[in-house]
């Protein structure tokens, strides 16, 4: 079994100009972990519900549709019910700009990449940010690119040049394409605020 990440992060705060380090316990990185799941399988459930009914109405140029003009929607409605909880999704070539990473995210999915390379992809990774005096827990889950993904997120050069147009389209920035079968395509995050964790 792959052994899960954990980190401190530490944050600078130019207020006081002092480090502070929030430690995460073993014990604290299974009740993130079970909360997490919960929260990326509310998000996943929905979003395959509706890309499935979108690829069967109208194939996989109706799904790029989907992608542009419901997806981000969907992702709001899961988090306005998730009471606090954050889950998003993130990754450094992103085709939806609200998936852009922060500092932080950008530095686990480089040491993601870094450790897909070796052959050694964790399952998860989890930190701790302190903010405005409250604790935050970010846990992280790889997304790797599946066969099927190629169609909208492969080699332009081999690509359907309908899907392609509607990328172009619905995406005039999209940084994400290019990728491989088995490529790290970014990360599931979620962050959840220290008392969603209390019993």
């Amino acid at each position: 079994m792959k052994r899960a990440v954990v980190i401190a992060f530490t944050l600078l705060f130019s207020s006081c100009i002092h480090e502070e380090t929030v430690e995460v316990s073993p014990e604290k990185v299974n009740q993130v972990k079970t909360v997490a799941q919960e929260a990326m399988a509310k998000l996943r459930g929905e979003l395959m519900k509706n890309f499935k009914t979108a690829i069967s109405e109208g194939g996989l140029a109706g799904a790029v549709s989907f992608c542009a003009e419901r997806a981000s929607k969907i992702e709001e409605e899961v988090n306005s019910e998730l009471n606090g909880i954050k889950v998003t999704r993130v990754a450094i070539k992103y085709r939806n700009p609200k998936h852009k990473p922060d500092k932080l995210d950008e530095k686990v999915l480089r040491f993601f990449e870094e450790k897909l390379k070796e052959g050694n992809l964790p399952p998860y990774y989890v930190t701790a940010i302190k903010k405005g005096g409250k604790i935050y827990y970010v846990y992280y889950k790889p997304l790797k690119v599946a066969p099927f993904c190629l169609k909208c997120h492969g080699n332009p050069e081999n690509m359907d040049k309908e899907i392609l147009e509607v990328i172009r389209k619905k995406y005039p920035k999209d940084r994400a394409l290019n990728f491989k079968a088995g490529d790290l395509r970014g990360a599931c995050k979620v962050v959840i605020p220290e008392d969603k964790l209390k019993s």
